[in-house]
């Protein structure tokens, strides 16, 4: 009966790497795409925290809360296990276009380890506080912020695309968004003053909660655009920048030269 009905094998550590193959260090092409698909994962992790943090947000679902702090644990060993691994890569000989794509790496898996922090250390934390104080958003609040969340996680799948696919047109388009996001949010802020003045309570009760979790939201769009800056550099439409940071310094015109730093 063993031999047939064999004990299951116990599932895998999620924090523990799949792709990033040590004997692949000696073909920097081939650990190159092994960091770039662990990155990926790490990615597609942060994209269920950010799903599900709303959805605790809304519900006062207080487990689901616990469940996305934990997976943040997840989403740090990932990100040092990446870097680590980036960096004994980089001890041997790479050329020019290997160093910066694992420069790249690097950035993106720091920037979606920051995202993760803000999920956990931000949005959860605001879960659980409104789910202490048996709060409740407005129903033209809650709209608000399901909308504005819904055009974060659009912006994170594109970034994921960008990332692996270095596709110039989509990097436009999340800067395009980055401004259109402030627009955003300002609206949001001026819709949600409004309610204050016409006294609705549960906006009264909730005003804090309301802009905390708009803040945080535009905070984690920042680090999702920091993947488009060096495929947007290396097409010659944006000035040098160092990948890690969120913003670009100055933009050229397309086929202009990028300025000088």
């Amino acid at each position: 009966m063993e031999k047939i009905f064999p004990d299951r094998k116990k599932s895998a550590d999620p924090a523990a790497p799949r792709y990033l193959d040590e004997s692949a260090l000696e073909t920097p092409s081939l650990a190159l795409a092994d960091a770039g698909r662990e990155t990926l994962r790490m990615g597609d992790i942060v994209e269920v925290m950010l799903r599900q943090v709303m959805t605790a947000l809304m519900t006062n679902d207080r487990a689901l809360a616990s469940e996305v702090s934990r997976m943040d644990n997840t989403v740090d060993k990932l990100d040092e296990a990446i870097k680590l691994y980036v960096i004994k890569l980089t001890r041997g000989s790479l050329d020019e276009q290997e160093g910066a794509r694992a420069m790249e790496i690097v950035s993106f898996a720091i920037n979606l380890e920051h995202i993760g922090d803000i999920i956990d250390k931000n949005l959860c934390e605001l879960a659980v506080k409104k789910i202490k104080r048996k709060l409740q958003f407005s129903a033209q609040g809650a709209e608000e912020l399901r909308a504005f969340h819904k055009r974060i996680v659009e912006s994170l799948c594109i970034a994921l695309s960008v990332f692996m696919s270095r596709n110039v047109s989509e990097a436009r388009k999340l800067i395009a968004e980055k401004t259109e996001l402030r627009n955003a949010e300002l609206a949001a802020a001026e819709r949600h003053f409004e309610r204050l003045r016409e006294g609705q309570p549960e906006t009264q009760e909730t005003t804090s909660l309301h802009l905390d979790v708009l803040r945080d939201l535009k905070r984690i769009h920042s680090h999702i655009c920091s993947v488009a800056y060096p495929v947007l550099e290396a097409a010659g439409e944006i000035a040098a920048v160092d990948v890690g940071a969120s913003d670009p310094i100055t933009l050229a015109a397309p086929g202009a030269k990028p300025a000088v730093q």
